[in-house]
């Protein structure tokens, strides 16, 4: 399910199978690394996407969370998403191709912050793009069948 009007209005239906918030997490940078930092966010915008499609009924994919990629409260501000999502949603689920985001560490974030390397996509094959992404999801897959078998 996406944040649309739609969806949320199924989501009221059945919220009690829904029980996993994703939210994509994209730096903001125009200086030297303009193009790869737009590269990272359009690959996590994808990936996102095709795992609320494989997912929907059970996840909710929220508006993606931009930052500048030099903000120094952005751990801060996504302990209060996460705070706010979970009086709604048993898990939430942050995606990053940030490497700098990854390696500050957080317990509070532990197991909620997931990093993708990024693939560059833009003169791919599309079928080729496809597979990739898909292994992604698959990778993610993974990750949130642990989460949800812990609880």
């Amino acid at each position: 399910m996406k944040w649309v009007s739609n969806d949320v209005d199924l989501y009221n239906q059945t919220k009690e199978y829904i029980d996993t918030a994703v939210v994509p997490l994209i730096a903001i940078s125009v200086g030297s690394d303009f193009k790869n930092t737009v590269s990272k966010g359009e690959f996590i915008n994808l990936v996102s996407m095709d795992l609320e499609r494989q997912l929907k009924g059970r996840v909710f994919l929220f508006p993606t969370y931009s930052y500048l990629k030099k903000s120094e409260n952005v751990i801060e501000n996504l302990i209060e998403w996460k705070t706010e999502l979970q009086q709604e949603f048993k898990h939430v689920v942050f995606l990053t191709s940030d490497t700098e985001l990854k390696e500050e560490k957080n317990e509070q974030l532990e197991g909620k912050l997931i990093w993708l390397p990024t693939i560059p996509l833009e003169n791919m094959d599309e079928n080729l793009k496809r597979k990739l992404l898909q292994d992604q999801v698959e990778q993610i897959l993974n990750i949130l069948l642990q989460s949800w078998n812990k609880s």
